[in-house]
């Protein structure tokens, strides 16, 4: 659950998340978080998440609007 707590913290905000720092902070493997952000996130809080890459081709995350 301390995993959870780090996690929804930085998506609070509409503000851009990476999908490694999300990694990091859980210790969680990419599909794990990409999992959470789904499930709990989406479905389950009802928040619509944004996804998409960056130039270098790191994925992002963003509440959307």
């Amino acid at each position: 659950m301390d995993g959870l707590r780090r996690n929804v913290g930085p998506h609070r905000s509409p503000q851009v998340h990476l999908l490694v720092d999300s990694m990091k902070a859980t210790n969680w493997q990419a599909h794990s978080v990409r999992g959470f952000l789904s499930g709990t996130l989406g479905k389950k809080m009802g928040l619509k998440i944004e996804s998409s890459k960056t130039n270098d081709g790191e994925r992002v995350y963003s509440l959307a609007k």
